[in-house]
């Protein structure tokens, strides 16, 4: 089997992790070697400066292209060892995320346009009331969950503009295949809509 990388993007509370867990854990039972990596990674020192909130989102761009930059190497080494490597957001977060805030979309794309390119995008599609419906259903604990909630509630234009450049991405973003997956419904529709994209992909 081929290589594969995959990467699956949202806005904010959408089910991204749940359901690379549930991804993950079926390719395993089905032998496939499988890395999951996350961006920002925080591990790194450039992913931490993005949260610092007095910079531009210019910056804040540039920090997070750097932080995608710096791992570019281990993917392309897990990619040709054979791994099905599975990433929670990628250079279309910064693009969706900061074009929101009135950056240039062809810029964004410039400064990231040596990354490596995902075989399928999973986009987790759901509306932004939604999302919060789903974050007061949570087992987070209280004080974070009040603090999402409250963030949320804050940022909703925000929010509906970050999903519809989501949506225009998949729409019109060529470089991968894009798969968008309506989140509003249940979770066990959603994860066979996401295995029979990506059991057709890797031929298994």
């Amino acid at each position: 089997m081929e290589a594969k990388f995959i990467v699956f993007e949202g806005i904010t509370g959408s089910g991204k992790k749940t359901h690379i867990k549930m991804l993950t854990d079926r390719l395993r039972e089905q032998g496939i070697g499988v890395v999951n990596i996350a961006f920002p990674n925080y591990e790194t020192d450039i992913a931490r400066l993005t949260r610092r909130p007095e910079l531009d989102p210019f910056t804040i761009s540039l920090l997070h292209a750097a932080d995608r930059s710096l791992q570019q190497e281990r993917i392309k080494a897990l990619l040709d060892r054979g791994s099905v490597v599975i990433s929670d957001r990628y250079c279309y977060s910064n693009f969706a995320y900061q074009s929101a805030h009135g950056v240039d979309l062809e810029w964004l794309k410039e400064i990231e346009k040596n990354v490596i390119k995902p075989h399928i995008v999973i986009l987790i599609d759901l509306p932004v009331e939604m999302t919060m419906k789903r974050v007061e259903q949570s087992s987070i604990e209280d004080f974070t969950k009040r603090e999402v909630l409250s963030r949320l509630e804050r940022e909703r234009e925000f929010m509906e503009k970050i999903r519809e450049a989501y949506l225009k991405l998949a729409r019109y973003n060529k470089e991968a295949k894009w798969f968008v997956i309506d989140g509003s419904q249940d979770l066990k529709t959603n994860q066979e809509q996401i295995w029979n994209a990506v059991s057709k992909e890797l031929g298994i």
